[in-house]
């Protein structure tokens, strides 16, 4: 099932965070430990500063470099369910909505958000705002193929279920 609404705190990184950064070639495994583990090694492993229902909030092109799925699979391993970013990597977003996770364009929100500030995320109103100040943003919506996706959990319950 399509899930409608998110809330959590943001969590902010920059533009152009590279997946080498989010999940270095020194954890791609076939092993799901070894990939978990290695999510945001490259970065100040910001995921052990992160909490439970955070929402990872970013600015241009995240998830450019490499296209490994193992960077993919370490989100999900991890529990990250949805991230909003003013643009990402092409292969980056469909790599990571063929794990189920939703990711959510929205211009401007990195400009928008402040550190830690509890966010909704209204995927059937398209908005973000926040719950401790008076703002809203508008953000992409969904395409109806992502949103099939997603409502199965992921390509390969989708595909399943069309095999049916």
């Amino acid at each position: 099932m399509l899930k409608k609404v998110f809330i959590g705190k943001a969590f902010l990184l920059g533009d152009h965070v590279n997946t080498d950064i989010l999940h270095p070639p020194d954890y791609f495994s076939l092993k799901k430990d070894t990939i978990a583990s290695g999510l945001s090694k490259g970065a100040e492993d910001f995921i052990a500063r992160m909490g439970r229902d955070d929402i990872i909030v970013a600015g241009r092109n995240f998830g450019c470099g490499s296209s490994r799925e193992s960077s993919a699979r370490s989100f999900a391993y991890n529990g990250i369910a949805v991230i909003v970013a003013e643009s990402f990597a092409r292969i980056f977003y469909r790599n990571l909505t063929n794990q189920g996770i939703y990711l959510i364009t929205c211009p401007g929100i990195s400009k928008k958000a402040v550190p830690r500030e509890p966010l909704v995320i209204d995927l059937e109103k398209n908005e973000i705002r926040s719950q401790d100040r008076d703002w809203a943003i508008p953000c992409d919506p969904l395409t109806r193929y992502v949103q099939r996706v997603l409502g199965k959990g992921g390509l390969l319950k989708f595909l399943e279920e069309q095999l049916r």
